[in-house]
């Protein structure tokens, strides 16, 4: 029963995207090239849902949630980048030392915001994880970050052997 929940939920998360990837990848020579993040985002969802062994009204509310929290992520690493950007621009145009303060000011106030965000969204799921799926989800999100950077660098590394071939 709790395979055929995991499924449906999986076609439900993984289908739009195995549909764009059969009709000719149009979007990549678009600018379309979120697929493959999107692809792990969801894999990451599919696999938290399974660990935490959620039950489906807990998983819609827990995914609603999740997403909310993603989405404001996103748009801060997005503020966080330009912040960084216009560091490089002072950097290129050997700027006086208070504009470099500014910009630093702009990037921490960034980062204690993702911060605070982390944090809310971890003490926010109290109403729909138990403490046990609360600690589930954070060593998951450890562990599934671990193996993604290994797995990038085998793929660095299997390029460089192909390249040099």
């Amino acid at each position: 029963m709790n395979n055929l929940r995991l499924g449906r939920l999986a076609c439900v998360l993984l289908l739009p995207s195995m549909l764009f990837a059969q009709s000719g990848r149009q979007g990549d020579a678009q600018g379309g090239g979120d697929r493959p993040y999107e692809r792990i985002e969801n894999l990451r969802k599919v696999r938290l849902v399974e660990i935490l062994e959620l039950k489906e009204d807990q998983s819609v509310r827990f995914l609603a949630r999740m997403n909310e929290h993603d989405n404001a992520r996103r748009t801060m690493m997005k503020e966080r980048g330009e912040a960084l950007d216009k560091l490089e621009r002072l950097i290129r145009n050997k700027a006086d030392d208070s504009e470099y303060e500014k910009a630093f000011a702009e990037v921490a106030a960034v980062d204690d915001r993702l911060t605070t965000e982390r944090r809310s969204f971890s003490a926010g799921l109290s109403d729909i994880l138990n403490p046990t799926q609360r600690a589930k989800m954070l060593i998951f999100e450890r562990r599934f970050e671990k193996e993604l950077r290994e797995a990038m660098r085998e793929a660095q590394r299997r390029r460089k052997e192909q390249e040099s071939q």
